[in-house]
C-alpha cells in the first residue's frame, strides 16, 4: 500500500461502501473509510453501520484494476475469528482483509489532520455515493465529492461541523481537508449525520451541517487495546515462520 502523500484522485480509493445483499440486488447501508496503522489496515465507520451486522451480513464493493468485487466482511470476520471494536464517539473499525489484486489506499497517521490543527472555513469535502430512489441496485455507483468549509471543530468533544454534507445511507463516510486549488488531502473526520440549526426559529434561516467525528477518536480506536486483541488474534504462533507483510495495492 501506498503511504505516501496522495495525489489526484487516489484518495478516493480509501472509500467503501458498505451494504448488504438482498437476492441478486444489493442495499446500502453505509460508508466506511481505510486506514493504516502499523502496517494493518483497518476499515473505520459509524457504530450504527457495524451494528447493522449483527441483522444481516454486511459486504462491500472493493476495486481492481479494471473491475470492483463484492466482498463478504461479516463472512471474512468469521473465519477469521475477528469482531468489531467500538469508541465512544460512535465509531466502529475492524481489521480489513487484504488481497493482490485489491485496488486501495489507506490513510496513515501522517496524512491525518488532527482536530486542533482545524479551524473555521478549512476547504473540506465529503465523499458518498448519492444512491437514488430506486436502490437496492445490483452495484453501487461511482462516489461524489461534495465540498464545504469547517463551521466549527470543538478539541474537547472531537465533534466537526462542516457545510460539506453527509449524503444519505452514507453514514461512516470520511470527512476530508481539501483545497480546491490541489495539494495534498488529508483525512480530518468520520461523518455521522447531519444535523438543522435554527430550524424552529422563524427569525433566522435554518443551516445544514455534517456533523463527524474527529480522525483522533479514529486513530485511537484502531491503537487501543481492543485493536491489539484484535490484532493478537491473527498473530502466528510463535514458531510459526516469518512471513513479509503483503502490501494493499
Amino acid at each position: 500500500m501506498n503511504t505516501q502523500q496522495k495525489s489526484g484522485s487516489d484518495w478516493l480509493r480509501t472509500f467503501l461502501p458498505l451494504g448488504t445483499t438482498i437476492g441478486e440486488s444489493w442495499e446500502p447501508l453505509g460508508a466506511g473509510v481505510l486506514m493504516m496503522d502499523a502496517s494493518m489496515v483497518w476499515l473505520v465507520t459509524a457504530r450504527e453501520v457495524a451494528e447493522a451486522s449483527v441483522r444481516q451480513q454486511l459486504t462491500t464493493w472493493v476495486p481492481r484494476a479494471d473491475d470492483v468485487v463484492l466482498l463478504d466482511l461479516s463472512d471474512s470476520q468469521t473465519r477469521s475469528g475477528l469482531n468489531w471494536i467500538h469508541h465512544p464517539a460512535g465509531l466502529s473499525a475492524s481489521l480489513f482483509p487484504l488481497a493482490k489484486d485489491f485496488v486501495i489506499k489507506a490513510f496513515a497517521e501522517t496524512q491525518c489532520t488532527r482536530v486542533q490543527g482545524l479551524q473555521p472555513l478549512v476547504p473540506t469535502a465529503s465523499v458518498g455515493i448519492l444512491y437514488g430512489p430506486d436502490v437496492p441496485a445490483p452495484r453501487p455507483p461511482t462516489p461524489n465529492v461534495c465540498e464545504g468549509i469547517v463551521s466549527s471543530a470543538d478539541p474537547h468533544s472531537g465533534r466537526i461541523l462542516s457545510t460539506a454534507p453527509m449524503l444519505p445511507r452514507n453514514a461512516g463516510a470520511p470527512l476530508l481537508l481539501a483545497s480546491p486549488y490541489g495539494g495534498q488531502v488529508t483525512l480530518a473526520g468520520i461523518q455521522l449525520g447531519n444535523i438543522l440549526v435554527n430550524e424552529n426559529d422563524p427569525r433566522m434561516l435554518p443551516l445544514r451541517f455534517s456533523s463527524s467525528t474527529c480522525v483522533d477518536a479514529a486513530l485511537e480506536l484502531i491503537r487501543g487495546e481492543d485493536a491489539q486483541e484484535q490484532l493478537r488474534r491473527i498473530a502466528p504462533p510463535p514458531d510459526a515462520p516469518a512471513t513479509e507483510q503483503e502490501d494493499a495495492s
